[in-house]
């Protein structure tokens, strides 16, 4: 709020891949002539997830938790994710968001005024250029 008025301004977005903050394995399941990949969760970071509550905390931003449907992602495993974090009190994310490839989400970013960084694994950092962000520096 500025001078009293609601503000439209909008907090600066950080995204957060969903392999930052959950381990997960892939499961084939075969029935009949039918292959089918899925993944299962098997952990959340709860180290990573501390540190986001605390930047959000502390400097106002607004999380987004992507996920690649190229590497298994689909909206209802990262809905999972959110709600396993809402359950236990501890979810740092607003919004969740997913990416048919990684490529889309690489164009995507010069476009997001609001955006200060792509967190994902250190393996995986430099297809985000000047938008990789290091969460153990911040």
């Amino acid at each position: 709020m500025k001078g009293g008025d609601i503000s439209n301004e909008t907090p600066p977005r950080l995204i957060v891949l969903a392999e930052v903050v959950a381990e997960f394995e892939k499961v084939t399941e075969r029935k009949f002539l039918n292959k089918t990949t899925t993944l299962q969760l098997k952990n959340i970071n709860k180290a990573t997830v501390s540190q986001l509550w605390n930047l959000t905390y502390k400097y106002g931003l607004a999380v987004e938790l992507a996920g690649i449907e190229e590497d298994g992602w689909d909206q209802s495993s990262l809905e999972k994710v959110m709600d396993i974090l809402d359950r236990r009190g501890t979810n740092p994310f607003n919004l969740v968001q997913t990416y048919l490839t990684t490529q889309e989400l690489v164009d995507d970013l010069p476009y997001r005024t609001n955006l200060k960084g792509v967190v994902d694994l250190p393996t995986r950092r430099l297809r985000y250029g000047s938008f990789a962000i290091e969460l153990e520096r911040l």
